[in-house]
């Protein structure tokens, strides 16, 4: 049992830890900026479909500016996924040295969770990995990550213009 809550609690450290890192890295202006290029690409679709050569051409003037946005935003999101990928195999690591193979559960026989379960048994790496899951987002929820915000008409008609 005490190991039980051991990795629960080194999960939420990951899982907060984690999720300051994606906080510091891409602010809430990056998150605009992503959102205001998804409704350039959206509208220069929906432009090219309904065939309205004007339109496309005013648009594809602007490719640039949210190509570099798109580049920008690429790079914070890859340096975020390096830093996460560390942390957590880290842990992971730490945690198959500490505790090695211990079950925590045992599953119906017939049941088999990829990544999660040797056989019929839940060990702690298993384990981890659920309380990870479990733990991820209620805590990106508290800290305000993660979430696109609403896109406003202004931002529309910005990218029309």
């Amino acid at each position: 049992m005490n190991s039980l809550l051991e990795i629960l609690g080194l999960a939420i450290l990951v899982s907060f830890t984690t999720n300051l890192v994606r906080r510091k890295l891409i602010t809430k202006e990056d998150t605009l900026k992503m959102a205001e290029s998804q409704v350039y690409k959206k509208s220069l679709l929906e432009a090219r479909k309904k065939g309205d050569e004007k339109l496309v051409q005013k648009l594809m003037k602007k490719q640039e500016y949210y190509q570099k946005i798109d580049a920008q935003i690429a790079k914070k999101n890859i340096l975020t996924l390096l830093i996460t990928l560390a942390i957590f195999y880290i842990s992971y690591i730490f945690i198959a040295q500490t505790y090695g193979d211990l079950v925590i559960a045992s599953l119906p026989s017939d049941l088999t969770i990829p990544f999660i379960s040797h056989g019929s048994k839940i060990t702690v790496t298993g384990w981890f990995i659920i309380t990870l899951i479990a733990s991820g987002l209620p805590i990106s929820k508290i800290l305000g990550v993660g979430a696109m915000p609403e896109i406003s008409k202004e931002v529309e008609k910005k990218v029309k213009e």
